[in-house]
């Protein structure tokens, strides 16, 4: 049976109004950890999407999702308003719609997400590129390769399935690290610490810093692996041609090669 926008969406997504102020879209994202905001009228109906590369375009400071703006950067971002900087007229998809339209808009059109509507255009949940990364990962990729070969190997579709759900909680943890980051910046700016409690608070700050490292050099990892997957190529070696054992891929998600090739390369 083919997968539909529901199974994978996100729902009751955080929006935004059109008259809200640049910062308002800014600090919503950065509270919940998300790069897009479906923009909605009074009637919750879809009128437009404010993302995070929106804002950077027209605000005259660097923006990111870890740094507040403050002082200067806050009246200026409060002077705009997220209908001037927002994609008018969005594309928009409805539940029940086959899952590879959605795949096929977002790549031909090269955008981040899709807001899913009711008949009456009304917001009831959003795919983005990561929600669809990990379907296509977990679904389309096994769908694929039954098509293809019969009697897949099962082990190669359960080490997909465990990339899969180890990409999902290690994004949830990261956001937990940026949230205990801001949380951390908020305490030390609203109140003055003694020498001990300065310290307590720069310590834990530098193990976030370090495990949120550590943290994005696998999810990198883990999406290339996940990309590699969607091309039936996961266990392929780039070099030789020849299959890549699953230890090595369950270890290092974001090889794409063996152990011989990789070798002789050092070698080289």
């Amino acid at each position: 049976m083919a997968q539909t926008v529901k199974q994978w969406m996100s729902g009751d997504p955080v929006s935004v109004a059109a008259d809200a102020s640049a910062l308002e879209a800014l600090e919503r994202m950065q509270r919940h950890g998300i790069r897009h905001l479906p923009v909605v009228d009074g009637a919750r109906r879809v009128i437009g999407v404010v993302s995070i590369d929106d804002l950077r375009a027209a605000l005259p400071f660097d923006v990111s999702l870890r740094t507040r703006a403050a002082g200067v950067q806050a009246e200026s971002a409060r002077e705009w308003c997220v209908g001037d900087v927002m994609s008018h007229a969005p594309e928009t998809l409805r539940e029940g719609d086959p899952l590879r339209t959605a795949a096929e808009k977002m790549s031909e059109r090269r955008i981040g997400c899709l807001p899913i509507v009711d008949a009456k255009g009304r917001l009831q949940g959003i795919l983005s590129e990561t929600d669809l990364l990990r379907a296509l990962a977990a679904t389309l990729w096994t769908d694929q390769m039954r098509e293809q070969r019969a009697g897949p190997p099962l082990e190669l579709e359960r080490l997909v399935s465990d990339l899969s759900r180890e990409r999902e909680a290690l994004a949830r943890r990261l956001d937990e690290y940026h949230a205990r980051e801001r949380d951390l910046a908020t305490h030390a700016s609203r109140e003055p610490l003694d020498e001990a409690d300065a310290g307590s608070d720069l310590t834990e700050l530098r193990v976030t810093e370090a495990l949120d490292e550590l943290g994005i050099r696998r999810l990198r990892a883990l999406d290339h692996a996940l990309e590699r997957a969607v091309r039936g190529q996961l266990d392929v070696c780039d070099d030789c041609g020849r299959k890549i054992p699953l230890a090595r891929l369950r270890a290092l998600p974001g090889t794409s090669v063996c152990v011989e090739c990789a070798r002789a390369a050092e070698r080289r």
